[in-house]
């Protein structure tokens, strides 16, 4: 058990660390390029944030207790586009695999709407115990600073258990 779970939490950092490189060489890239858009995050009011070029109206959602035999959850984010320039949406990262993102647009131009559905296998694999969350990035080209980070969070409630887990890991 201590192998099975030592193996999950490698895997999600070793997940965790080749996205953050793969971006980090993305925006270098992307910094180079004269096209780079730099949009700086303007606080609004204490904790919510407004985007300077993305009207969003919701960041984070709590799906609260959900049982690991529920099936995959979802949320739809919704924001839209203010920037001068279009841009286009190269990706919709997360930090990690039991949870995905899709848009529903990849080119914007001034005043277009978006949403990014996130969607949570609780059936994956282990999860931390208790309450946790995972992100959800927006990647564009040309590069924006700061685009929205979404989160979700979520308690799962392994009524089936870990023998259930979709992830098998390998006994050595």
């Amino acid at each position: 058990m201590k192998n099975k779970r030592m193996l999950i939490v490698l895997i999600v950092v070793a997940l965790v660390i080749v996205s953050w490189f793969v971006k980090s060489i993305i925006s270098l890239n992307d910094n180079v390029s004269s096209k780079n858009i730099t949009e700086e995050v303007i606080e609004n009011k204490g904790e919510e944030k407004q985007y300077s070029v993305f009207d969003v109206s919701e960041t984070e959602y709590d799906f609260g207790v959900i049982k690991q035999s529920g099936g995959i959850v979802k949320k739809e984010f919704d924001f839209i586009y203010n920037g001068e320039e279009e841009i286009k949406i190269t990706g919709t990262p997360t930090s990690c695999a039991c949870t995905e993102a899709e848009i529903d647009k990849a080119i914007m131009e001034k005043g277009d709407r978006a949403t990014v559905t996130v969607s949570f296998d609780p059936n994956l694999h282990e999860e931390p115990k208790g309450r946790f969350f995972k992100t959800i990035n927006i990647m564009t080209d040309p590069t924006i600073e700061n685009a929205p980070e979404f989160k979700i969070w979520v308690e799962v409630d392994l009524d089936l258990g870990p023998e259930a887990f979709k992830l098998k890991t390998h006994k050595e």
